[in-house]
């Protein structure tokens, strides 16, 4: 398998930073493929606007989803499509921030995953998405302990959570997203704790190939013209929240 790790944190050593390396090796040992797009390393530092083309097809009045389809962009955001388009798996690697992703994997989303090459166009949404075929995963970092993170705690339901990049970003593309992994304050924990951390991810990543997936309603699960869920059906919120 052909895997890309987007990488998101501007610490060559943090801890996402070995969970990034600790992918590589262990993805890399188990004969994958690996990619890292390091967003600091690159220097990414775009936004969606007109710089993000060679050329525009309206100077007057500027419309990305009628800029994206035509795929005029500058080269270095043609290297991130190319590297999407080269994988069979996207790990989004980044601590979270603001209960989600920071800002500079946003932006990467926003641009790399456009109108016309990941949805849309010739494409649909969903399963008929650019990205149909492809799996997803979120390892992230947390700066409260586990606790926090559950259906009853302050923060809720880490899944639910995340679920704006899960579905919204993951599935609304075509791909299909494995069980998040998440670290609970590494920043707090001891170095034994940390070690058992990457230990864990570097067993779930060795068994890549029998991980399920979340089970989302697929589009037979809706009816209408509106594409109204069947009566008797889970939400997909209600599916990313069931507890293990």
């Amino acid at each position: 398998m052909k895997v890309l790790i987007v990488f998101a944190h501007p610490e060559s050593k943090s801890f996402n930073a070995a969970l990034k390396n600790t992918a590589v090796s262990t993805l890399t040992e188990t004969g994958h493929e690996v990619k890292v797009s390091d967003l600091y390393e690159i220097g990414w530092n775009f936004h969606v606007d007109r710089t993000n083309f060679t050329e525009l097809k309206d100077n007057d009045y500027f419309k990305p989803q009628s800029e994206q389809p035509l795929g005029k962009y500058i080269q270095k955001i043609k290297d991130e499509q190319a590297k999407v388009t080269w994988c069979d798996m996207i790990i989004f690697q980044f601590p979270m921030y603001w209960y989600s992703m920071p800002s500079i994997l946003k932006s990467w989303v926003d641009i790399v995953f456009s109108a016309g090459f990941a949805y849309g166009g010739e494409y649909g949404y969903f399963e008929k998405a650019g990205f149909a075929g492809k799996k997803a995963l979120i390892c992230t970092t947390t700066g409260g302990p586990e606790f926090f993170y559950t259906e009853k705690g302050r923060s809720g339901n880490y899944k639910r959570i995340l679920y704006p990049i899960i579905y919204g970003m993951f599935v609304f593309t075509g791909m299909e997203s494995y069980e998040p992994q998440v670290f609970f304050g590494p920043a707090h924990g001891t170095d034994e704790s940390r070690k058992e951390m990457l230990k864990k991810y570097s067993e779930f990543l060795k068994d890549i190939d029998n991980q399920k997936f979340i089970p989302f309603n697929k589009s037979d699960k809706f009816e209408g013209q509106m594409m109204t869920l069947k009566e008797n059906e889970k939400t997909n919120i209600e599916i990313i929240g069931d507890e293990k």
